[in-house]
């Protein structure tokens, strides 16, 4: 009896061993040829013979996470991005659903080197005086708004560059007044009053809705020579903070405090070796709020970071994190085969197996002229990222991007590293690996030989991952956690594609086929292809809008996107669309960039040869310079023309569009056959939508074009042909022109949308 019980159960239990597990797997190689390229698989139940054995039973330090500093160039250059833009790049920066997970940031209090001006929190002497500057209230604290938005748990580590320079003296052995943003030290006389500064930072962030996770009482504070900087050797930091923890305390603040914040070598100043050590021994073992001050923080401009070994061995009990570290002129910035697996190595290898709780690196995002900065301060500097200041849109990402990214990805904030074997790797192949509090695994591999290694990963027999490490490459890997879901719409299934959160495949569909689907839940946050598909809030399904074909489809769960254009027969009536540059798969014109034909995408056809496409103000119109033509062909061999002498040309209808568009026919400016803006004084309001409308009907010389304010549906009416009598209700094409003759489509009746079946 007891064996017929148990049978079943060794079975079930047997069963559950088996189930598969999920496998992310995220590639970039030196060569660029991958840049965070995503698969997705299911494990396996056999390992190959170079595999690593996690061990999860050996933990090391709980992580805090990995990330980059929001300077005033940062948010500067950000904000000068066009909304949809910006939230997709921050979506799929720090978003742990569909982006990367990053999920630390660093600011200043007060300037920075990258700031806008030197300025502190209360320049006037007196704190009620304190106020946030412009830098924050303008810039920095709005993109902490938006990417906390995405990321609830982000973690914001705040450090001055300089304090007051009322609260300054030349030093303490001169305490006369130091009228300087640069160099000076603070006056013990200010102590309680500094204190009292940083507790109101944090509280205006707060009020902000901002949280502060943590502080230093000063970035680099041996370093005298920076535009904004405070001479803190270890005893008069550590008096300063003997005041500091105290008045977090008394503040019911537990924003954690870290010391130091400088270089590994001291900055070679021999009375400064070992100087957390030395500034640990020099607080008051009595001061309310001690249990705040939790450990050092580390840059590494100068030394070696073994450094932090010694650190460890003589305060075993003391965080370690690092936060700051900079790309530039001096050391090949922008190669990134000169500097992905150096600082893959170095930023995070060598610092998280040494305890390291955290890896932040310095400017999140300059432009291509590496700034905005400020005389004084780092003028060879890159971001993480680099964007072109001529056209706020085209993004160069770098080293840190890519590393901070691999980072964050293995390992969610709480995760614990852990330790591992490994069997039969060559040398060159690094690993450090984590488990997740979600019971994943992650594991940052790096290989900087030249040849490429299959792999696998695991905790256990039940489940393996399988991967290549491609020569000079970074992979991480991660094994379990919440299971990615299909995309589907209407029987379809969506394939993913190699960019993480991004779905693209072919479907067949019919004029007025109703699609459900399973990845949009709020339709007012997305951007759903006008011309294509109508949201049905019925049911939440698509109803599918152009001619009966076959369409790629492409889902971004990332910019919450879905986009539509039709696979092309061999033979039929096509229009394109294109403008000078690229933007989201549709025109958008950037001053200096030429019309390629790969810009150019195909007009969803409505009915037989009436096409439109629907742009976005801000996206894919630029107010500034609309420009975009129309052609015959995807490589833009046969070109719509605006003069009537040529065998495809245009006719502008004003009484069927806005009057603010023209179409140019080759002089006073405006390109043979475009569109261009007639109304310079009148400006797209961002976000608002214009059709683009090309009406073949009556054949390819003196077809109408024209551009319209886009109209909402307020709802599509399922009518048959026999519900509808032209004579009587008086029926309109989508143009607006009356018909005489009803098939399947879609028309207007009575100011409304109906579908006819």
């Amino acid at each position: 009896m007891s064996h017929r019980i148990l049978f079943p159960v060794f079975l079930t239990l047997f069963s559950l061993s088996c189930v598969a597990e999920q496998v992310r797997i995220y590639t970039t190689t030196t060569d660029g040829t991958k840049r965070m390229e995503f698969s997705v698989q299911k494990s396996s139940r056999s390992k190959l013979s170079r595999h690593i054995t996690l061990q999860p039973t050996t933990t090391y330090q709980e992580m805090d996470g990995f990330g980059y500093a929001i300077t005033y160039s940062a948010a500067y250059n950000l904000l000068k991005m066009a909304e949809a833009d910006r939230r997709t790049f921050l979506t799929r920066t720090f978003s742990r659903t569909v982006g990367y997970g990053v999920s630390y940031v660093r600011i200043s209090i007060g300037c920075s080197d990258f700031s806008s001006t030197e300025y502190s929190l209360c320049d006037t002497p007196g704190l009620e005086n304190f106020r946030l500057h412009s830098d924050e209230t303008q810039y920095v604290i709005p993109i902490l708004k938006e990417i906390l938005a995405i990321n609830p748990d982000l973690k914001i580590m705040a450090a001055p560059w300089t304090c007051p320079k009322w609260m300054k003296v030349k030093s303490l052995s001169e305490r006369v007044g130091y009228d300087s943003w640069t160099s000076g030290s603070l006056n013990p006389n200010h102590y309680q009053t500094y204190a009292d500064y940083f507790v109101r930072f944090v509280q205006a962030f707060a009020a902000e809705g901002i949280p502060i996770y943590a502080v230093t009482p000063q970035n680099e504070p041996l370093n005298k020579g920076n535009c904004a900087s405070l001479y803190m050797p270890w005893a008069e930091e550590a008096a300063f903070v003997n005041k500091l923890a105290p008045a977090f305390a008394h503040a019911g603040i537990t924003t954690k405090i870290y010391c130091f914040d400088h270089n590994y070598n001291y900055d070679n100043i021999s009375s400064q070796q070992d100087y957390p050590i030395q500034f640990y021994n020099a607080l008051d073992p009595d001061m309310d709020g001690r249990e705040l001050v939790v450990g050092s923080a580390w840059h590494d401009y100068g030394g070696s970071v073994t450094e932090l070994d010694d650190i460890n061995q003589k305060a075993p009990d003391k965080e370690v994190i690092f936060t700051e570290t900079s790309i530039g002129t001096w050391n090949d910035g922008r190669n990134l085969s000169s500097r992905l697996l150096t600082d893959m190595k170095n930023l995070v290898y060598n610092t998280v197996t040494r305890k390291s709780k955290a890896v932040m690196v310095w400017n999140f995002m300059l432009d291509l002229n590496r700034g905005p900065n400020l005389d004084g301060g780092c003028q060879t500097c890159y971001g993480a990222v680099d964007i072109d200041q001529n056209d706020y849109h085209t993004l160069t990402y770098n080293s840190h991007y890519y590393v901070m990214a691999h980072a964050s990805l293995a390992a969610m904030p709480g995760a614990r590293r852990i330790g591992f074997s490994v069997s039969n790797a060559p040398s060159d192949v690094s690993c450090v690996a984590f488990q997740n509090p979600d019971g994943s695994y992650g594991a940052i591999i790096f290989n900087q030989g030249g040849s490429s290694v299959q792999m696998s990963m695991g905790a256990s027999s039940a489940a393996y991952a399988r991967f290549t490490v491609p020569a000079k490459s970074i992979v991480t890997v991660v094994l379990g956690g919440e299971e990615e879901k299909d995309v589907r719409l209407g029987a379809n299934v969506i394939p993913p594609t190699e960019q993480s959160g991004t779905y693209r495949g072919t479907i067949a569909t019919q004029q007025l086929e109703s699609l459900s689907q399973n990845f949009i839940d709020n339709p007012e946050q997305w951007h759903i292809a006008p011309d294509f598909f109508w949201w049905d809030d019925t049911d939440s399904s698509l109803i599918f809008l152009p001619i009966d074909g076959s369409y790629e489809v492409e889902v971004d769960k990332v910019a919450r996107t879905l986009l539509c254009s039709p696979v092309l027969a061999e033979e039929g009536l096509s229009v394109f669309i294109c403008g000078p540059a690229n933007s989201v798969g549709c025109p958008f014109f950037y001053p200096g960039s030429a019309t390629l034909p790969q810009n150019a995408i195909a007009m969803a056809q409505m009915e037989p040869g009436l096409f439109q496409r629907t742009l976005v103000a801000g996206e894919q119109l630029n107010d500034a310079a609309v420009d975009f033509g129309f052609f015959l062909s995807s490589d833009l061999s046969t070109p719509f023309s605006g003069k009537t002498t040529a065998e495809h040309h245009l006719v502008y209808d004003q009484t069927l569009g806005s009057s603010l568009f023209g179409l140019g026919k080759g002089y006073s400016g405006h390109a043979d056959g475009h569109i261009y803006k007639r109304q310079n004084n009148r400006h797209l309001d961002p976000g608002s939508l214009w059709t683009a409308v090309v009406d073949l009907r009556e054949g390819l010389a003196g077809a109408p074009v024209y551009v319209k304010e886009w109209e909402e549906p307020t709802g599509i009416e399922s009518l048959s042909q026999s519900d509808c009598s032209v004579e009587e209700t008086g029926i309109y094409d989508l143009s607006g022109r009356r018909v005489s003759s009803v098939r399947k489509g879609i028309y207007i009746r009575d100011g409304r949308k109906v579908a006819i079946k």
